[in-house]
């Protein structure tokens, strides 16, 4: 199994800490050129969905999971959990709310997204960069004011974020699904 260095973790990679594995939410180093750097790490049990955090030694080595992806097909949701859809296998799986936490918020039916496996068990659903999301609910846009002047607004998977004023109910816009932030209008490609 390969080994790596904490100098050398990347967010979204895939650790296994006491034979489970564990995404890499966010990361810091710490320390002074008197001191050995130490990085910080939130990580996230890919089974259970606990947060955990991690203080790593600069040589520390740790072993990195051999994963696998697979394109995958959000289908419905039923009662506390998410079902999907293997775009090669046609095989039905799920993934509980818990597991999912806030991601639920980006799942659109029929839309595709990668799943990650490992020894043939799935156990991660990984979101695109940005998603295009319909505004279903928000205020009226307003004209003139500032272009800094923001509002909330409701979407079509259940997601609140902030808009600018001249957002309308009905328009697509993009959203960064790691900031939860809006990044702008969806073009219509036409």
């Amino acid at each position: 199994m390969q080994t790596i260095l904490p100098s050398e973790f990347k967010r979204q990679m895939v650790l296994l800490l006491d034979g489970a594995p564990h995404v890499v939410e966010d990361m810091h180093t710490s320390g002074t050129a008197q001191t050995r750097h130490r990085l910080h790490t939130r990580l996230r049990h890919l089974t259970t969905g606990r947060l955990i955090d991690r203080v790593f030694a600069e040589n520390e080595r740790v072993a990195v999971a051999d994963l696998e992806t697979r394109p995958v097909t959000y289908s419905y949701a039923q009662a506390d959990r998410q079902i999907f859809i293997d775009a090669e296998t046609y095989d039905e799986f799920e993934f509980t709310n818990e597991q999912l936490g806030e991601r639920r918020g980006y799942l659109k039916e029929n839309a595709e997204y990668k799943a990650l496996r490992l020894d043939g068990r799935l156990l991660d659903l990984v979101l695109p960069p940005q998603i295009a999301l319909k505004v279903v609910d928000t205020v009226p846009p307003a004209r003139g004011g500032s272009t800094a002047e923001w509002k909330e607004a409701k979407l079509e998977t259940g997601l609140q974020i902030m808009v600018p004023l001249f957002i309308a109910n009905g328009e697509m816009i993009r959203v960064d699904t790691a900031a939860k932030k809006y990044l702008g209008r969806e073009s219509s490609g036409v």
